[in-house]
């Protein structure tokens, strides 16, 4: 396949030799416009020699910057940028601002282009102070400067900032995942809250996020931690069972603490009626897993053991499997269950648990905005027979 850097410049190189060839027609007894193709046919010698830096550098050479000619420049940029030739393309665009010949809409292009090349190479704050400058005005650009100053504030975990520009892009969008990334920003808003002890402040940004995204898990999740720390047992479960209707996927994430504030009032039945609505809705071998070591609290190991075997022939998981090995090993089961035991252990420590629907990335942890892609609320509980 070839290299898509060299089918770019392959079309760079097109582009100006069509322009090159209309200034021919303007300045048909111009020497310079000989020394102009001169150039461009010793770029197009370097390309096909597989030469493209070379290549490069005379193309630039042989064309002035003018209106007609930033977009092959902008383009050039770009292509240096993405084969990690920043400071080639920060060059070209700081070039390119000096000159008085663009137009309103084209300095402001160039301008964002240099806002990514410093994105890209790490100067946030200098990119930051273009960005800003470029939404000051309504142009058709805005919309794009808006979005890269909202990937910085992400970056620098600026929420208060990040909340203020998603919420300019919400009203001027008809997309609904700003509602739900606004509902993350005040999430993490409220984890740092918790952090510095402001439960007050930590309530209201999730009240906020809820406003924003009424099936926002996180939120729930919070809240439901903030209400056991409390000791309100009840509205901790109440925050927690609401996850099973915001997004069943996710069930698994609250059934520990749910466990726990259960335990305090004294309410097995209760926690035995969720699961088993979780199971009716959406078998899961955490759900199973939970009912199995409930009813070996209530009703012994027979039962938990029945329960499970009958749970695996619907939905076989190495989860449930481990499980059923651990309750034989328990009961006094063969001499090999211990080996079974220590390699079941051992492949569910080698396992993720967690996956992007997006691009793929996977781990053990839950991250609610994806470390490969950078999306939020793509990750969750890996399903399968090796996941849920």
């Amino acid at each position: 396949m070839p290299d898509l850097s060299l089918l770019v410049l392959i079309v760079v190189a097109i582009v100006i030799g069509y322009l090159l060839g209309l200034y021919s027609k303007r300045r048909a007894h111009s020497v310079e416009v000989a020394s102009f193709n001169k150039d461009y046919f010793v770029g197009l010698n370097y390309l096909l020699n597989e030469q493209p830096e070379e290549a490069i550098d005379t193309f630039i050479n042989a064309l002035d910057v003018n209106s007609d000619t930033v977009d092959i420049y902008l383009a050039l940029g770009t292509l240096f940028c993405k084969r990690g030739e920043v400071e080639r393309s920060i060059r070209i665009h700081q070039d390119l601002l000096a000159r008085p010949s663009l137009t309103t809409s084209q300095s402001i292009k160039v301008q964002l282009d240099l806002a990514k090349d410093y994105m890209y190479a790490g100067l946030l704050d200098r990119a930051e102070a273009i960005l800003v400058d470029i939404i000051q005005h309504n142009h058709e650009h805005k919309g794009e400067a808006l979005q890269q100053l909202l990937k910085i504030y992400e970056q620098e975990r600026e929420w208060l900032k990040a909340i203020d520009i998603a919420e300019k892009l919400r009203r001027s969008s008809s997309e609904s995942t700003y509602y739900k990334r606004l509902a993350f920003y005040y999430c993490e808003l409220a984890d740092h809250h918790l952090n510095e002890n402001d439960r007050i402040m930590a309530r209201r940004c999730l009240r906020n996020a809820m406003g924003r995204d009424r099936d926002c898990v996180r939120a729930s999740l919070l809240l439901g931690k903030m209400d056991y720390q409390e000791g309100r047992y009840r509205d901790a479960i109440k925050s927690l069972e609401r996850i099973s209707r915001q997004n069943n996927a996710y069930i698994p994430l609250g059934l520990p603490l749910l466990e726990k504030c259960y335990d305090h009032l004294s309410g097995k039945g209760g926690y035995g009626g969720y699961l088993a609505r979780c199971l009716n809705e959406k078998r899961g071998s955490t759900v199973i897993v939970a009912m199995t070591r409930l009813l070996l609290k209530e009703k012994g190991v027979q039962h938990a053991i029945d329960f499970l075997i009958t749970q695996l022939y619907k939905h076989p998981t190495l989860k449930g499997l481990n499980m059923l090995v651990e309750l034989e090993y328990a009961r006094g089961g063969e001499q090999s269950s211990p080996l079974f035991l220590e390699v079941t252990k051992n492949m569910l420590a080698l396992k993720p648990v967690y996956a992007c629907s997006a691009c793929g990335f996977s781990g053990k942890e839950m991250h609610w905005q994806c470390p490969g892609c950078k999306k939020w609320g793509v990750t969750m509980p890996i399903q399968g027979i090796e996941g849920e």
